[in-house]
């Protein structure tokens, strides 16, 4: 009998109960050496070749080609070309200063002789571009595949691979093997709470070669989550080799129950592979591969650092003595670490980065850290808040208003370029609302001005052009002709305070909606079952009703095209005068503004036939949304 559930197979099927499951299956895939890929493809050089990707001086992806002959990121291109005399060095494309589009200069770079030949940071800045798109091109293909993906960054992603394995146990023609547990779903013969059957005896499936983790030799199908495993890496391979048929990029994946591990386990082999680490050799890996407390993801920092220290923790294998110095619960560990705090700040040593109203959520993370369990949801949506255009500046690349405007001029096409790259990618409107301006000094010295963004729901390079002439002319009228505030040594513009839209939206999206009234039936207020699949039968019924006229809608489209309407009555109004018959008027606003002469009773309300007939003939705004 398994150890596991229906419930837990069950939950894999949903969305937000997936990641917390017993059977929990995540998949981490990044691309190799991402950046020098990009490059290589891009200039037709084939895998063999040893590029690598620079920036000014300095080497920002080494290919592996490259590595095999010693060079990091910690070296100089020049360094480099000492280390291997058929080294293919590619620039970054960029942007020269005073223009609003970025470009590659192949047959250029600091390591040409010639002066005109080599680019600087005086007068050029590094577009990264190129690579947020050939990312965009790669997502496209994750989400062809998984339903729930989480961008880690430009180079790397989490797929939740829960609603595939779940399909490919129970429903796919595939794999053959589980008919016993397929027809116990399907005739619904199981209680929530009853136990997985045994696995089925000789399994048609398997890992690949070197692709399982297991040192100890354990026997590879001992219960379902094994099965998952063995399922979800079929389907990664298959998503990796889409990626390579269709881009020619190489991955590395890793495939755990949870994304910190999934993560560990795509580190472990590259390039070109994939690790699958199963819930019994967990606790193998994590001892016997020199994993430390800094080896998780968002641990590698100070925190991390900071941990190790404070915990004494051993050279080897400290993740195991976590384990087995606190066995039983996160409560032992925050009692540890807090008394060993107390006892460090009497003797004057201080932790910056372990603020003690965050120890118990702290100490609760290594806990479960250290047994390869601890458990996070992934985040699809673009959690955006700001984006900014920076530029540090050397020598006298500038120092005077003039030069400002040059490098606002990149970081306005830059971007505007952003913000559409982002649209096209989550098919949604990103409408920045604020803009700030910051400068720094030779003396350090920071200064900033922000201000609101006007626009048309678009983002524009023109808007953010003026808009940062703007702040930057004030800046320079208030700190221009004090000493030390030119050369500039770092200018950068931000946007931030990001509407997300839906695409397709009205102007009275835009600009200030009706309230919608929603109807719900009883259906509505039980309890839905989350089960990932989609409800049958279950709608919410909208009242669409326009308050002024009193007409009700069937179709949305009519009623946002009605709201339109009224919408561009009202500008028009605001143009041109309100007449005394207005819709829009209340009786005191009615009173106040028509009090001379005789008074008039207000006309009947008009169908919208009418209204469209008698707006004709005027040349207001409204007669623009009436077309």
């Amino acid at each position: 009998m398994s150890r596991y559930k229906w419930s837990d197979l069950l939950d894999i099927n949903s969305k937000t109960k997936a990641y917390d499951s017993p059977l929990s299956c995540i998949a981490h895939i990044d691309i190799n050496a991402f950046f020098a890929q990009v490059e290589q493809i891009r200039c037709h050089y084939s895998v063999e070749d040893p590029v690598v990707c620079v920036q000014w001086n300095s080497i920002i992806a080494v290919s592996y080609a490259a590595r095999k002959y010693g060079i990091t990121r910690m070296d100089s291109v020049f360094d480099a070309m000492k280390k291997c005399e058929n080294l293919v060095p590619v620039h970054t494309a960029v942007f020269r200063k005073g223009e609003d589009f970025w470009q590659y200069r192949d047959d250029c770079g600091s390591w040409y002789t010639e002066e005109d030949k080599r680019l600087g940071p005086e007068n050029f800045k590094v577009s990264l571009d190129p690579y947020r798109r050939e990312s965009r091109k790669v997502a496209k293909i994750f989400h062809k595949w998984c339903d729930l993906v989480e961008k880690g960054s430009v180079d790397e992603v989490f797929l939740d691979m829960g609603r595939i394995v779940f399909s490919s146990l129970l429903l796919d023609d595939e794999f053959q093997d589980f008919v016993g547990i397929r027809n116990q779903f399907k005739n619904g013969e199981y209680d929530l709470d009853d136990y997985l059957p045994p696995l089925p005896r000789n399994l048609n499936i398997a890992f690949k070669d070197g692709e399982d983790y297991n040192p100890e030799q354990r026997p590879v199908f001992e219960d379902w989550d094994d099965v998952i495993f063995c399922l979800a890496s079929i389907t990664t391979f298959k998503i990796r080799k889409d990626i390579s048929d269709v881009l020619g990029y190489t991955t590395s994946c890793g495939v755990a129950r949870t994304k910190t591990m999934a993560k560990l386990g795509s580190n472990f082999r590259k390039p070109d592979a994939q690790t699958v680490i199963r819930n019994t050799n967990i606790a193998s890996f994590l001892d016997c591969e020199s994993s430390e407390l800094t080896s998780f993801w968002s641990m590698g920092g100070m925190i991390g650092k900071e941990l190790t220290a404070l915990l004494e923790l051993p050279s080897e294998q400290p993740l195991r003595h976590i384990r087995e110095c606190w066995p039983v619960s996160s409560d032992e560990l925050t009692a540890f670490i807090k008394e060993k705090i107390q006892l460090k700040t009497d003797a004057n040593e201080r932790f910056y980065n372990l603020p003690s109203e965050n120890l118990q959520q702290l100490s609760q993370k290594v806990f479960q850290l250290a047994r390869g369990d601890f458990r996070t949801p992934l985040n699809p949506r673009p959690m955006i808040k700001s984006m900014m255009s920076n530029k540090n500046l050397r020598g006298d690349s500038c120092k005077h208003y003039q030069d400002c405007l040059a490098w606002l001029e990149v970081f306005s096409g830059e971007l505007t370029t952003r913000v559409k790259e982002l649209e096209q990618e989550y098919e949604r409107i990103f409408v920045p609302k604020t803009m700030t301006i910051s400068t720094r000094t030779s003396d350090f010295q920071k200064h900033s001005r922000s201000s609101g963004i006007i626009t048309a729901g678009v983002a524009k390079a023109k808007d953010f052009m003026e808009l940062g002439t703007k702040l930057i002319k004030d800046l320079d009228v208030k700190y221009g002709n004090t000493k030390g505030f030119y050369p500039l040594t770092n200018i950068n513009m931000v946007i931030s305070n990001f509407e997300i839209l839906e695409t397709g939206k009205t102007i009275v999206d835009m600009f200030g909606k009706q309230a919608q009234v929603t109807r719900r039936t009883r259906d509505d207020f039980l309890e839905a079952k989350d089960d990932g699949l989609e409800p049958f039968g279950e709608s919410v019924k909208k009242e669409l009703r326009c308050g002024l006229c009193k007409l009700d809608f069937e179709d949305e489209s009519a009623f946002k095209e009605h709201s339109d309407f009224h919408f561009a009555m009202k500008l028009s109004e605001n143009l041109n005068g309100v007449n005394e018959d207005s819709q829009n008027l209340s009786y005191g606003e009615r009173k106040l503004l028509f009090t001379n002469g005789k008074r008039t009773i207000p006309a009947p309300k008009q169908g919208r036939s009418k209204k469209r007939q008698s707006a004709g003939s005027t040349g207001s705004i409204y007669k623009y949304f009436n077309k």
